[in-house]
């Protein structure tokens, strides 16, 4: 696998894309049938934000959904991100021809460089066993420079599949299309750092900190809270861009209030979660959130305050089939798309911290250069103890998007797919727990002394 080393970006920075929204849709259009696409229809006008979202409906896809959303600033942009978003899941679902079908020691013993599927955070299927033969098809290490063999169920994205899967569950974190490889690289990488740091900040900041108040009962408790909550701070609107404040002004003139936190991990790449919380009805998700990270951190912040508007009107259109009523049951890994009529204001992504951040004192790395983008995600996630990043290529023949999966071992991801937490989250939440009883001893040693 051969990658440019260096790719200017069609306006001299911002996102990773080569050509505008307008040429990929131009090259697209032609083959919408072929990835099953039957409509693309403007959704935007469902919701009072106004800002542009769009569907990409595809009656016939081999996914639990079959209506893929995309949004941006204009209506180009977000038609162009529906129709990408739709050959993303198509080419991820299509049949792979194995490149070896063993079991791991045997591939591992013959020499072949392997990817353990115990190296995942993926929790191993009831009837997998690593002795178990499977197939694996052939990923590129960009780290090292060399071609790995990796389970097949990991590459691609399957509803029902023709072996005994390694994971229960299949996942499309890490699949992402662009007009060409490297800006499908750039994009699957900001994705896997954007859930690992989600994860990160949802384990710290509200499970542990909740947990923490409530276990304690007392002012004490309550004071680790507040503490846990501030590891993750607002972002002070006024400090915005004005491509970020374009967006925020669509919520603000909608009389929406949206909070806006700073969820930027160790890793340095900067990444942002955007919440809004609005009784609408009974029937209706109480708040909507987005995400977004970017190595530039107006890009990032961008895409988590246009994510929620994406969230909210499509939760309105309730075509998509992973939207469930409030207090249905569902699956774990649906929990993070499942509604709930109720929302906590004291809760940690709606209550404003004490002490907000300025966009420009978080780290940012604009680049006018796609490439230089994924040197410096692959050099952050290496400096993190993550020395992997797999590349498989999934194209679509005859469609002109390149779409793949990146596979990065070890990285978190559990506030998405609930499957498991990894040894990074694991000691994280030991670390700052023994920060929290630390700090418990100190006010309590000071309580005693008053």
């Amino acid at each position: 696998m051969k990658l440019r080393s260096s790719i200017p970006k069609i306006t001299g920075n911002g996102p990773h894309r080569e050509i505008t929204a307008e040429a990929t849709y131009a090259r697209m259009a032609p083959h919408l049938k072929r990835i099953g696409v039957t409509r693309v229809a403007n959704i935007t006008g469902l919701d009072r934000v106004g800002i542009p979202v769009y569907n990409a409906i595809v009656p016939r896809a081999f996914d639990i959904i079959s209506v893929y959303n995309g949004k941006g600033a204009t209506e180009i942009d977000a038609k162009t991100s529906a129709i990408m978003e739709a050959v993303e899941r198509f080419s991820a679902s299509l049949p792979m021809r194995p490149a070896a079908v063993a079991s791991y020691p045997e591939l591992e013993a013959s020499g072949r460089r392997v990817l353990d599927p115990r190296s995942c955070n993926f929790e191993l299927h009831h009837a997998y066993t690593i002795d178990t033969p499977i197939s694996w098809v052939e990923g590129y290490d960009l780290m090292h420079e060399h071609s790995v063999l990796v389970p097949q169920f990991l590459a691609g994205y399957y509803m029902s599949y023709h072996e005994v899967p390694c994971y229960p569950v299949s996942t499309t974190n890490g699949i992402a299309s662009g007009n060409s490889l490297e800006e499908a690289i750039c994009h699957a990488l900001c994705e896997l750092v954007e859930r690992d740091d989600w994860t990160m900040a949802d384990l710290i900041s509200n499970r542990l900190g909740k947990l923490a108040a409530d276990a304690e009962g007392s002012p004490v408790g309550a004071a680790i809270r507040a503490w846990a909550q501030e590891r993750h701070p607002s972002l002070d609107p006024s400090t915005l861009p004005p491509r970020a404040q374009f967006f925020m002004e669509k919520f603000h003139n909608a009389g929406i209030d949206i909070e806006v936190k700073n969820i930027t991990s160790a890793t340095g790449i900067p990444s942002f979660q955007a919440v809004v919380s609005e009784f609408m009805a009974e029937s209706f998700s109480r708040s909507h959130h987005g995400i977004g990270t970017h190595p530039d951190a107006e890009v990032a912040v961008t895409r988590a305050i246009s994510e929620v508007a994406q969230s909210r009107v499509v939760d309105i259109q309730a075509m998509r089939e992973d939207i469930t009523a409030p207090g249905q049951p569902v699956e774990k890994a649906l929990y993070h798309v499942r509604r709930s009529n109720r929302a906590n204001p004291e809760s940690w992504a709606i209550k404003p911290s004490a002490h907000s951040v300025r966009l420009q004192d978080v780290a940012s790395h604009p680049s006018t250069d796609v490439m230089a983008d994924v040197r410096l995600l692959l050099q952050r996630l290496r400096a993190r103890g993550l020395d992997q990043a797999i590349v498989v290529d999934l194209s679509a023949p005859g469609v002109p998007a390149t779409v793949v999966r990146v596979i990065v071992p070890g990285i978190e991801s559990w506030t998405v797919d609930r499957n498991k937490l990894g040894p990074r989250a694991t000691q994280a939440w030991n670390s700052t727990l023994a920060t929290i009883h630390s700090a418990q001893q100190q006010l309590r040693t000071a309580g005693s002394a008053q």
